[in-house]
């Protein structure tokens, strides 16, 4: 296990978050492109919006199918299988002929994307400590936190240089070489005797797995602080169009430049916890990183809520918000996965499909309640941070369990 003040690998770094941006890449590159889906398969709103529903739907049941296969094969097998079907899939999205067959071969897309968001996470728990994994997640960040900038601008010039159906092509591409970058760089990382023992345990239990894993205490309110503060982002990511252009009279052409804005504060959280972490753990880290993002909610709360609210206020305040995610959401993933070895595969499937579920559920609650106000949002956001402290003051308790 690496300590504190060892460098990380950035072969390594580049190659995780290679196959870490498949998620975003996948969902934002091919957002500018949704009115031409409309148009060239004569499909309403409504039915080109379910290429993205598919999407999230099947990188949320893929997670809970890899958990089990990772334990039992290994993380490298079903990794290069996922990454297989994630490009074969994005091949097939290129020559789609009719909306039906996009949002089949969307959701076989995702399937084989959700590989790489298990099998990433349960790489860095078998090489890292608790310590220098949160580091190593910090440093994935990054390139999650650049990979939603860059995407609808590089999706955007894609299409209107070369088409749709190439942005699809770009995506197969992407995973054509990480495939060969997978088979070439990285070894088994589950040691042999784990993976042994877990080909030997009944294939039925993995229910029982995963129930172990949920109600493990460390674990579970580890997942809850970190997926209130993610959350808290995708209340953000999905209410800041209507906010800022309807509500803040941002020309739609700088949405994106704005919303760049309070990425890179997100990204910059993650950075300086990364930094952090090179002189404390995550467990000394977290009590202010999560009781900063708590303030800043509250602070964002009362900023919409009165006559404060305006461009800056809330880019500001938002801006504290994200920074704070940036510094928390690493060291709760770490500190989550930290309790497992024979069952981190598991956890890893849980964990990311807990995040993804809570935030949809932070989305959807924010469209339903859309008003022309700030608030809903903002309040979403502020119960996002008190659930966050209250279960971090639980988590506490539990921190330094029992490996099991």
């Amino acid at each position: 296990m690496n300590d504190q003040s060892t460098p990380l690998p950035r072969g390594l770094v580049l190659l995780l978050g290679s196959i870490m941006a498949f998620g975003p890449l996948s969902i934002d590159m091919y957002l500018p492109s949704l009115p031409t889906l409309g148009e060239v398969f004569g499909a309403s709103e409504a039915r080109v919006q379910l290429t993205l529903s598919a999407y999230l739907l099947g990188l949320a049941v893929g997670q809970l199918i890899y958990g089990p296969l990772a334990d039992r094969l290994g993380r490298r097998r079903p990794l290069m299988f996922g990454i297989a079907l994630f490009t074969v899939a994005s091949v097939g999205c290129a020559l789609a002929s009719s909306i039906d067959a996009l949002i089949a071969l969307r959701a076989l897309q995702a399937l084989g994307g959700a590989a790489g968001m298990v099998m990433v996470r349960a790489v860095v728990r078998d090489l890292f400590s608790a310590q220098g994994g949160a580091r190593m997640y910090s440093m994935l960040m990054l390139v999650m936190g650049v990979a939603p900038i860059l995407a609808p601008a590089l999706g955007g010039q894609v299409l209107v240089w070369m088409g749709w159906r190439w942005i699809f092509g770009a995506l197969a591409l992407m995973g054509l070489i990480c495939f060969i970058a997978v088979a070439l760089r990285l070894s088994e990382t589950l040691p042999e005797g784990v993976m042994r023992a877990n080909r030997a345990r009944p294939i039925g239990r993995v229910a029982s797995d995963y129930r172990r894993v949920l109600t493990h205490p460390q674990f579970f309110f580890c997942v809850l602080t970190g997926a209130s503060s993610l959350a808290a982002l995708f209340a953000y990511i999905s209410a800041s169009p209507f906010v800022l252009i309807d509500l803040l009279g941002i020309q739609p052409a700088a949405y994106g430049l704005w919303f760049g804005l309070n990425a890179a504060a997100f990204i910059l959280g993650s950075q300086v916890n990364a930094r952090l972490l090179r002189h404390r753990r995550p467990e000394q880290i977290l009590p202010w990183t999560v009781g900063a993002f708590t303030v800043a909610t509250l602070l964002m709360l009362a900023v919409s809520a009165s006559a404060l609210f305006g461009l800056f206020s809330f880019m500001a305040s938002m801006a504290i918000v994200l920074f704070t995610v940036g510094c928390t959401l690493a060291n709760t993933t770490a500190l989550a996965l930290q309790p497992f070895v024979y069952e981190a595969g598991a956890a890893s499937a849980l964990l990311g499909t807990l995040q993804l579920s809570a935030g949809a559920v932070a989305g959807i609650v924010v469209a339903i309640s859309y008003t022309d106000s700030p608030v809903p949002l903002a309040a979403v956001i502020a119960l996002c941070g008190v659930i966050a402290f209250v279960a971090f003051a639980r988590a506490r308790r539990h921190l330094g369990a029992e490996v099991a």
